[in-house]
């Protein structure tokens, strides 16, 4: 099983990625993200080395692990996503002359934003690891915050508010993650990149 995780943007660069990483250290543990990410080419799994510095088991302790997510960066335009929204009419239809309806993308205060935002960046988890989720949450919202983007989860059709995104989206990671008994906690050591 997948998720998926949306982030619309604009001005999207590398200069961004040491601030996404300071700020992954602020949530309790020590990151790396591997050497050779970029944005600019950037497709498939992302692995983060990391440390958690207040685990939620003692089996974590001291722990170097490997995590991370899938992301995918394509080219966004709003327009261009609501045309493939219109149902196509029948031969009959368009003979009758009846129009296509237009189907909004998102409530008019989003698509409002979203007219100016020119990415879309896909986070991809897996229920494989346990920090999948970690890294693709907060990533997400980190970026969403630096980049003053919008946040999209599609699975349940929830817009984030851009501001308080990282902080309310870590409560509910520790809230995930302190759940986990010890047989359920998934992860993996890390090696080498």
């Amino acid at each position: 099983m997948s998720l998926d995780i949306n982030v619309y943007t604009k001005n999207l660069s590398d200069n961004i990625i040491p601030q996404i990483v300071k700020r992954l250290n602020d949530y309790e543990m020590v990151v790396e993200v591997h050497p050779d990410f970029s944005f600019d080419d950037q497709t498939g799994f992302l692995p983060f080395k990391f440390r958690l510095t207040n685990p939620p088991l003692d089996v974590l302790n001291d722990k170097a692990l490997i995590s991370g997510f899938e992301l995918y960066i394509d080219d966004f335009n709003l327009q261009e996503e609501k045309e493939k929204l219109k149902p196509k009419l029948s031969f009959i239809d368009k003979l009758k002359g009846k129009k296509t309806i237009e189907i909004p993308f998102a409530s008019p205060e989003i698509e409002d934003r979203l007219k100016n935002y020119d990415k879309v960046i896909t986070f991809v988890w897996h229920a494989g690891d346990s920090f999948e989720l970690r890294f693709a949450s907060l990533t997400s919202a980190i970026l969403t915050e630096l980049t003053n983007g919008i946040c999209y989860y599609p699975a349940d059709d929830i817009w984030y508010e851009t501001k308080g995104i990282v902080e309310e989206t870590y409560k509910e990671i520790r809230a995930y993650e302190q759940s986990l008994k010890g047989k359920e906690i998934k992860y993996h050591e890390f090696e080498e990149w």
